[in-house]
């Protein structure tokens, strides 16, 4: 007796990163409301694609140090900038939160959500783990104006 079969191309299956804090992330695994990452990785991890966080910048985090290229601070006002100085090449959040208040490091934190390292033991996995962030600081000390934001996406974008 012979038999015949298709000699189809397998790979491993995606399988659930050794991070901490993985399965508190709902949004990456629920079969309801969820985005199926798992599935989704085995196709795609972002490698390749430059996303770009028009927020308040960045602060340095171990998931996020391999993940980011050069930015730029779009903050023309010194005082909103919280820095010394206006526009730079420094993409540094210094805080958003203004007369004692607290920052939100809010710039930080969507780079995570969107490209934290996979898979090192440490932290989230970000929904494009490959993918590499640029931050365009626009938002600083009370907010930001929307000439800054403006002048931000316009740069990120390519113009």
């Amino acid at each position: 007796m012979e038999f015949a079969e298709p000699d189809t191309r397998i790979q491993v299956a995606a399988q659930a990163p050794a991070d901490p804090l993985f399965d508190k992330q709902w949004a990456l695994t629920s079969p309801i409301a969820g985005l199926n990452a798992l599935q989704a990785w085995d196709s795609s991890l972002g490698r390749g694609i430059l996303v770009a966080v028009v927020d308040t910048g960045s602060r340095p985090h171990p998931d996020l140090v391999d993940q980011e290229v050069s930015g730029y601070d779009f903050i023309s006002s010194s005082s909103i900038a919280k820095d010394g100085d206006g526009r730079d090449d420094d993409p540094t959040d210094n805080g958003d939160g203004c007369a004692g208040a607290r920052s939100s490091w809010h710039g930080t934190h969507v780079a995570g959500i969107i490209a934290a390292e996979s898979g090192n033991a440490m932290g989230i996995s970000g929904v494009a783990p490959g993918a590499k962030i640029v931050h365009a600081r626009a938002l600083g000390c009370g907010g930001g104006y929307s000439s800054d934001i403006a002048d931000a996406i316009q740069w990120a974008s390519g113009g």
